[in-house]
């Protein structure tokens, strides 16, 4: 299937009363890698014409400028920042030559980066939206968001908003203060956080040996995950579906890699933080609030250890994050500002599970059906693992998986083995 793209078009805000000019970004915004993130949302026929999207655009973008702006040094911390110009989102339009129901299930492949705005050359804009039309009618918004700009709980807020706007719907306001995340004065940091700051990268490998492929487990698989692990043990607190479920990839990857056993390994597990601060910051604070914790062991202990073992090194990385350890975090990225960058893995013993499961992202909607897939773009990052809700009504869980090619012809013949 062959894609057309036209001209892009740029969307400014429609006037509104936020009068900001600047918005420096904050220590977690400055930790966030630096790329873009790309999704698709699809829909089948009848789709609202671009013209209400783009309107509904422009008016959601008054409430939410910062994807309208552009990267500025020139704040008063010399660090990155958004100048609140309103240069605008660029939207590009294009035609499919055929059906929706003939591009399903949508697999990871080169046709999906047709789908997403093309950020390979240098491009300016915070925020890239594409619509495409296929000839039965239905839709594709394919989108690429900066993520210094925010994670996936904003980003998916403001994308729920912009479907509120277009159906008609009052929108919540977005908390715009990156202040609430400022460091103490002085910096008070009480943990050890170099794990989550080093910013070297210690493998690249050559695009062309890696593969990504797109893994369903339906509620069965997950049900029997969590009666191995869990048991029937009223007492003991059960391991959330995240855990059990990283658990099991990361022993299966770990296998299909082949490492020797006293090889070091870790799971960097990006975690939120919203809820776990104290007063917790509202849901609709806009910009990141992710820390990235790491499990660590050695190969022999992740291929011979239980499931039950696994999902506790998870556990214990996710629940250290409370309020006392981020604004640890925050003050111990303030005293390194002039360093600070995502934390590094190595490609071929670690890997990097991203989660955006609960994320509501089938509520975008234009009021005339939720989307009947969404999903990440073609990704290339050996070892990355994002985890999102299936759309159909059994449920389950789909993963995105990028490995080397050699290693993902292993781990299929072990992959759903219990």
């Amino acid at each position: 299937m062959k894609v057309l793209r036209g001209e892009g078009v740029l969307i400014k805000p429609c006037a509104g009363k936020d009068h900001r000019e600047l918005v420096e970004l904050n220590n977690f915004d400055l930790i966030a890698h630096l790329m873009y993130v790309k999704l698709v949302y699809v829909f089948q026929a009848p789709t609202p014409s671009s013209e209400v999207l783009k309107e509904g655009l422009a008016k959601v973008l008054a409430e939410f400028r910062e994807w309208a702006g552009r990267y500025t040094k020139e704040t008063p911390s010399g660090c990155l920042g958004i100048n609140l110009n309103d240069e605008g989102v660029l939207v590009i339009e294009a035609e499919a030559d055929g059906t929706i129901v003939n591009a399903m299930p949508f697999d990871p492949s080169s046709f999906l980066l047709e789908l997403v705005p093309p950020t390979s050359t240098v491009v300016n804009e915070l925020l890239l939206l594409q619509f495409t039309r296929f000839t039965c009618g239905g839709l594709v918004i394919g989108l690429a968001r900066h993520h210094h700009v925010a994670d996936g709980k904003a980003a998916t807020f403001f994308m729920n908003s912009w479907g509120k706007i277009v159906r008609g719907e009052c929108i919540l306001p977005p908390l715009h203060d990156r202040s609430l995340l400022k460091a103490r004065d002085p910096p008070q940091p009480c943990f050890d956080h170099y794990e989550s700051n080093t910013v070297n990268h210690e493998h690249s490998p050559i695009l062309s040996t890696l593969t990504t492929k797109k893994f369903h487990f339906d509620a069965m698989f997950l049900q029997k995950l969590k009666s191995k692990v869990n048991g029937s043990d009223p007492s003991k607190k059960p391991y959330t579906t995240f855990e059990i479920l990283v658990a099991h990839m990361w022993k299966c990857i770990t296998k299909a890699r082949g490492l020797d056993g006293d090889v070091k390994t870790k799971a960097s597990i990006p975690v939120g933080g919203r809820r776990r601060l104290n007063p917790p910051l509202p849901e609709e604070y806009f910009g990141n609030v992710v820390y990235e914790s790491f499990a660590q062991s050695i190969a022999s202990e992740i291929i011979n250890g239980s499931l039950e073992f696994i999902s506790e090194l998870i556990h214990k990385s996710v629940t250290k994050v409370d309020d006392n350890f981020i604004h640890s975090a925050i003050d111990f990225f303030e005293m390194r500002k002039s360093m600070l960058g995502p934390p590094s893995l190595n490609d071929r013993t670690d890997v990097l599970p991203v989660s955006w499961m609960k994320f509501p992202m089938h509520h975008f909607h234009f009021g005339v059906g939720g989307p009947v897939y969404v999903g990440p773009s073609l990704v290339l990052m050996e070892g990355l693992l994002i985890l999102y809700d299936s759309c159909g009504k059994e449920g389950g869980v789909e993963v995105m998986v990028c490995l080397s090619k050699a290693d993902m012809n292993v781990l299929e013949q072990n992959w759903f083995q219990v």
